[in-house]
């Protein structure tokens, strides 16, 4: 067998859409963020001129995108059919019907005759020259999971790349609908594949279950636990023998920068505000998503450094996403007596007394409301 190059890229999640930004030209600005890490891609697919792409699942982000994301998909891959390099899909949890009365939307790729597109409950393999591909696509109903597993076997004499979109391991978990782990059972059954391109878990990853099985994770941060994680696609050089070597390749895109501090209630506003500009000294916020944690702050601190104030201090950042664990109440709830569980509306009005020490007439007021309140059937 000759040598070959295979690209494998997953997580595209066209039609992803967050915040209430939009561009010129009213798009929403995250869903352009995804799109323009798809083209970047498809820009280096072209470089690059592969044997074959292979994407590992959620190509879409739902199971009826939107006309904009199906037109810009379908506009992409026919950069590839122009080029003649082939693209084998499989369907993910994200864009696979929930019902049987939803068509899959991956049919629609067919269309295009350089993509090969595996959405039916079925293992599926298509050939090319040495190397055969299979895919298992995300299958709602676990009997016939495991029906296709146990049918699934690789072709003898080829290089042999299985395609799957799951968890393998359940610290793999993104916490969605309809995700699954591998069943456990069929984990043996990866040693007869030479590459294992898996799809769900959105950050690149080396999984040790197997020798050659890899996230090649999203082409965009979809959340804060992605932060710090390069985005990119995976390109898999096959040798004589049946040898390969992998590599990450990234991509830019949007920056998503943390910041978190412990305890503010044993600091001053002012000690916060100029963590936060030494932050800002330290990193380049322009146009970045920015996730502040403010753990165990007072009230009376969260109605100075509000949103309106944050904004000011990072004037240039894309989107702000502040999030505040309040301190009063926190430390309130760990000095209750467990004894005391008897009367919600005890513990209620106690908390109101502390809350409002200085206006007992609203406190004593706000628990006698409290009390009708709980008493009601």
């Amino acid at each position: 067998m000759h040598h070959l190059k295979i690209l494998h890229f997953s997580d595209t999640h066209l039609g992803f859409q967050a915040f209430d930004r939009v561009t010129d030209s009213g798009v929403n600005a995250r869903e352009q963020d995804v799109y323009d890490a798809f083209e970047r891609v498809m820009g280096r697919i072209l470089d690059l001129k592969p044997d074959v792409v292979i994407h590992s699942g959620d190509f879409f982000h739902r199971p009826s995108p939107s006309n904009r994301a199906l037109t810009f998909g379908l506009e992409q891959l026919r950069r590839l059919c122009d080029a003649r390099i082939p693209i084998v899909l499989i369907a993910g949890n994200h864009e696979t019907p929930k019902t049987i009365y939803n068509s899959p939307i991956l049919r629609a790729l067919r269309s295009l005759d350089c993509v090969y597109p595996m959405f039916g409950e079925s293992w599926e393999t298509v050939g090319f020259d040495g190397v055969a591909i299979h895919g298992v696509p995300h299958i709602n109903d676990n009997r016939m999971l495991y029906r296709e597993l146990e049918r699934m076997q690789p072709v003898a004499d080829k290089f042999n790349i299985l395609l799957l979109h799951t968890s393998l391991g359940k610290r793999f978990l993104m916490d969605e609908y309809g995700e699954q782990v591998f069943p456990a059972e069929f984990e043996a059954k990866l040693a007869d594949f030479q590459y294992v391109a898996l799809g769900h878990w959105h950050n690149f990853q080396k999984i040790d279950l197997h020798p050659n099985a890899w996230y090649a994770g999203s082409t965009e941060r979809m959340s804060d636990t992605e932060i710090g994680a390069e985005k990119g696609f995976i390109v898999l050089e096959i040798g004589p023998g049946h040898t390969s070597a992998v590599r990450f390749e990234s991509i830019p895109t949007r920056p998503w920068l943390k910041w978190e501090m412990q305890k503010c209630h044993e600091a001053t506003v002012a000690d916060i505000e100029a963590a936060l500009e030494k932050f800002l000294s330290e990193n380049d916020t322009r146009d970045a998503m920015l996730s502040l944690l403010f753990d165990g702050i007072r009230p009376e601190q969260t109605l100075e450094l509000s949103n309106l104030r944050l904004k000011q201090i990072f004037p240039d950042a894309f989107q702000l996403l502040p999030r505040r664990r309040t301190f009063s109440d926190r430390s309130f709830v760990q000095g209750i007596d467990a004894g005391q569980f008897d009367r919600i509306d005890k513990i209620f009005g106690d908390y109101l007394r502390t809350r409002y020490a200085d206006d007992t007439a609203l406190a004593e007021k706000l628990a006698e409301r409290a009390e009708r309140y709980f008493g009601e059937e």
